[in-house]
């Protein structure tokens, strides 16, 4: 027996002021609740008669027709989509779908709601997930997610990378006599000038402390590398002034190249790491490419 929504669901529909609802058949709306035609930005009666994908972005459109079976029985669960407004303006909704004999005929009984606030906060909740609080970089786990991507698409086309592994050289000495707050302050511009010396597609990351890594995409030698590292080491060469303080610091880089220095992430991370700390040996304020 196929299933039906009598008359008197249909009013209780009605009374229902708060749900975002809607009655359609042959794709048209017949009926839709006030809460729906507030969430559109719609006057009274303004959707009657009207497609209800002429409400729905148009990239998603061809998506959610194929939600909207009109056959008695059938559902659609929780579907994803972007709304519409009457001002043009998007929100993110989220549809299901019931069809029914009708009143009149087969339709289908959709309620609509907006989920723009949790769909923000999920990005939010994800974005900080991967990125360093202090310095809005991203941190250890994007890092290494982010250079097993481009080691596997070096592999795939035979391409070419490098990775940078940089400490601040006499940054302990300015958080002992400064404080820990001017410290953080110090690691932000650090993070800044960082970013700002290296090239757009380049992943700049805070690993942990005063310790930053880079990626280096398509870079073919050792002598692309290190233009990009010696633009981070002359970003050092004025001072950082926070809290009224002026803290003169400098960084070490070591830097490894995908497939020379190595072929798989344990060893690149481990060459560039040397190659930093020979740096160090050499007084710091330098780079210096695994051998």
């Amino acid at each position: 027996m196929q299933p039906s929504l009598p008359q008197a669901a249909l009013a209780g529909l009605v009374k229902r002021r708060e749900l975002a609802v809607a009655v359609l058949r042959h794709a048209l709306v017949i009926w839709a609740s006030p809460a729906l035609l507030a969430m559109f930005g719609l006057e009274p009666n303004a959707a009657t008669g009207r497609r209800f994908l002429d409400l729905v972005a148009a990239e998603d459109r061809e998506m959610l027709a194929g939600v909207l079976d009109e056959t008695p029985g059938a559902e659609a669960p929780p579907t994803a989509f972007r709304g519409v407004r009457a001002d043009g303006s998007l929100f993110d909704g989220e549809l299901a779908s019931s069809a029914f004999d009708l009143p009149g005929g087969a339709g289908a009984v959709i309620t609509v709601s907006d989920v723009t606030e949790q769909r923000r906060a999920l990005t939010k909740r994800s974005y900080l997930a991967f990125r360093d609080a202090l310095t809005e970089l991203p941190n250890r786990a994007l890092f290494f997610d982010r250079l097993r991507q481009t080691l596997v698409d070096a592999r795939r086309h035979s391409g070419a990378f490098a990775i940078l592994v940089a400490d601040l050289d006499g940054f302990k000495h300015v958080n002992d006599r400064f404080g820990h707050e001017t410290g953080d302050a110090l690691l932000q511009v650090a993070a800044k000038r960082l970013r700002a010396a290296s090239r757009e597609g380049d992943t700049v990351a805070r690993i942990g402390g005063d310790e930053f890594s880079a990626i280096l995409a398509r870079t073919t030698s050792a002598e692309d590398a290190a233009i990009v590292a010696k633009r981070m080491v002359l970003a050092f060469n004025a001072p950082v002034v926070v809290a009224e303080q002026s803290c003169q610091v400098g960084i070490s880089i070591g830097i490894a190249l995908y497939p020379a220095n190595g072929k798989d992430i344990d060893t690149l991370v481990a060459d560039a790491d040397g190659a930093m700390y020979a740096a160090k040996r050499a007084g710091g304020k330098c780079f210096k490419v695994a051998s």
